[in-house]
């Protein structure tokens, strides 16, 4: 298959790049379409690679190498998709305290003075049903994040169910202020993301993001995040890599 991408302006996370998450959703769903559905014994999962910075407003092209896609913009590898797994992830159990899920809602997210203030799922100043507003912070507890998500109908499919693209950015950025050290005040970027999704919330179902710490290599840190709504049904889960950028 040869195919063309635009990541439309809008789907950044700095602010002249593309969100890793949504971008590696978009990816994964161009990879399970042409590989028909990807294979059982990985867990249904897809695995995303970010090898450079995400242009925006830019055709970028999609091709078919061996048992991977690769998006490239003319010579440079963007980033690539494969079949993963996250059979090995073992999520913590949905927030019981909803009253602090909310409080984190109002009070979370990338603020005005962040690199990643206008990012699709954690920037502020993103208005409902433009952004994800994927609100949250680090804990509670070393190691932790727990963030708020009100789907909206905007990105929703025809049946009012979140379209995956956008539950891969909802994973996103609860993983960095999980795995990061709440004083390390340096950006993280996406390095690689494996996510599967297991039952699309729906339009106004109140959910919340756990995040928590997997380990650490250096400038490499490793999380996990997993999308419960508030009845506790587990709707999608995954596995990054983030690279912390040299102060």
């Amino acid at each position: 298959m040869d195919d063309t991408i635009i990541i439309e302006s809008g789907f950044n996370g700095p602010r002249l790049s593309g969100n890793g998450g949504y971008v590696g959703g978009v990816l994964a769903d161009r990879f399970t379409r042409a590989f028909g559905g990807v294979n059982s014994d990985k867990g249904d999962a897809v695995e995303i690679t970010l090898r450079a910075p995400i242009p925006i407003e830019t055709s970028l092209q999609l091709a078919r190498e061996d048992d991977a896609l690769m998006l490239r913009q003319g010579e440079t590898l963007i980033c690539e998709a494969r079949a993963g797994s996250v059979d090995h992830l073992a999520p913590p159990p949905p927030p019981t305290d909803w009253a602090d899920v909310m409080r984190r809602g109002e009070e979370g997210g990338s603020p005005e003075d962040s690199d990643f203030h206008w990012c699709i799922v954690c920037g502020r100043g993103r208005a409902v049903g433009d952004g994800l507003r994927v609100f949250g912070a680090h804990g509670p507890g070393e190691g932790r994040s727990l963030s708020c998500y009100v789907p909206h109908a905007n990105h929703a499919d025809a049946s009012g169910r979140i379209r995956p693209e956008f539950l891969w950015g909802v994973l996103d950025c609860p993983g960095a202020w999980a795995a990061q050290d709440p004083d390390d005040w340096r950006p993280a970027l996406t390095g690689r993301m494996t996510a599967k999704v297991i039952d699309p919330p729906k339009v106004g179902e109140r959910c919340a993001v756990v995040g928590w710490r997997i380990g650490a290599e250096g400038r490499k840190l490793y999380s996990g995040t997993a999308l419960y709504t508030e009845s506790g049904r587990l709707c999608a889960i995954g596995h990054c890599t983030w690279i912390v950028l040299k102060g």
